[in-house]
């Protein structure tokens, strides 16, 4: 989901965007040669070939920024592959990033930014995480053309209703990620995004990272 909701705040801001699910589609790398930024989402299973896909990106010439809960740990070894690495959630950082970019200014005030400036790496501070989810915008899975051709089939749509968790178990990397505490969206915004989907074709997967442990939301 983190790809398809960066996407559309990018689209927002007038940026051209795309997202490339690679299980629905092959990447056209030649494609890729004219993009300004690439942005890769990766977890540790995945890591491997996100590694792979940004050091044939990087050969293009383009740019690359990796995020995800991998590289959020990792993140010196994932700038051996890129030229920025968000950590955390990015939804407070793409902005300000995107809005550097478009001026040419410094990187330095980018929450949650690490990235390579005179052969050295610089690590940004850590922003706190979004508190209102209501004002992160809907993910238009539309930025797809896969999903554009598969919405007309019985298929799975991804949905987050909170994020966070209270517990912090030793094998989960929620409460690093997204915090150990509960952050929930309204049930109406919630309910805007259901009635955009079919109930006779399409389920809903909720990827909530504790769905069930506040049973009054």
């Amino acid at each position: 989901l983190g790809t398809f909701i960066l996407g559309t705040m990018m689209r927002g801001r007038g940026w051209q965007a795309e997202v490339i699910i690679e299980e629905w589609e092959a990447i056209d790398f030649e494609a890729l040669r004219s993009a300004d930024l690439v942005g890769i989402s990766t977890i540790t299973s995945t890591a491997p070939r996100a590694y792979a896909i940004a050091d044939r990106v990087r050969s293009l010439g383009v740019k690359v920024m990796l995020g995800g809960p991998h590289v959020t740990f990792l993140t010196e070894e994932a700038l051996a592959h890129a030229d920025f690495v968000i950590r955390g959630e990015g939804e407070n950082s793409l902005p300000v990033f995107a809005a550097a970019w478009e001026r040419g200014g410094s990187l330095e005030n980018v929450p949650n930014l690490s990235y390579w400036h005179d052969d050295k790496v610089r690590h940004n501070s850590i922003q706190a995480h979004v508190d209102d989810l209501d004002a992160i915008p809907i993910p238009d899975l539309d930025l797809s053309k896969a999903f554009e051709r598969k919405r007309a089939s019985r298929i799975v749509i991804p949905v987050q209703t909170s994020r966070g968790c209270p517990y912090a178990c030793t094998f989960c990397s929620v409460t690093g990620m997204f915090g150990r505490k509960f952050r929930f969206r309204s049930t109406a915004s919630v309910m805007a995004e259901l009635r955009r989907y079919d109930p006779h074709r399409h389920f809903i997967f909720f990827y909530d990272d504790n769905f069930t442990a506040n049973a009054e939301h």
